[in-house]
């Protein structure tokens, strides 16, 4: 009887040593996945941060819709500058939109139906936007969204 009461406690005392072992792995593996988590969360946001590696600001001027002898154009355009112009950009957004719609009644839409008439309007564009603001801060025109329609044919080109 003294054996089995022996063994009994040895296995209770052995059943109890293993629940500490498996308490000590569970929190063990819980501050590990902690770790990582931080980890990957600071690297996340340490990629995020240099996310704009090219220094630039967009501006989207406001869509515009041209009819030009049958053929109907809708264009929006978005404005890049370097990252010290966001005052600036914001600050002559205005006379933009008005010299981007000036600029679409005096273009032919049909130049806009192909790659080098697109970027013969762009590099015109932001020309004249840098002309008239006596500056050389825009970067960049593109075309954020063109669409282009025949009105007697009815055709769609995108």
């Amino acid at each position: 009887m003294k054996l089995s009461q022996a063994s009994g406690k040895a296995y209770r005392h052995d059943k109890a040593a293993k629940s500490g072992q498996d308490r000590f792995a569970i929190y063990a593996a819980v501050i590990v996945f902690l770790i990582l988590g931080i980890a990957t969360y600071f690297i996340y946001q340490n990629r995020m941060a240099h996310r704009n590696a090219a220094n630039l600001t967009y501006i989207e001027l406001k869509q515009s819709i041209v009819n030009d002898q049958g053929a109907v154009a809708r264009l929006a355009v978005t404005v890049q500058v370097n990252i010290g112009d966001e005052d600036w950009l914001k600050k002559n957004e205005a006379t933009m939109n008005v010299l981007f719609r000036k600029e679409l009644t005096v273009v032919d839409i049909d130049t806009l139906r192909n790659k080098e008439g697109i970027v013969e309007f762009q590099e015109e564009l932001k020309r004249k936007i840098n002309f008239q603001h006596k500056t050389d801060k825009v970067q960049s025109v593109m075309f954020t969204e063109l669409l282009l329609q025949d009105q007697h044919e009815n055709k769609l080109y995108k």
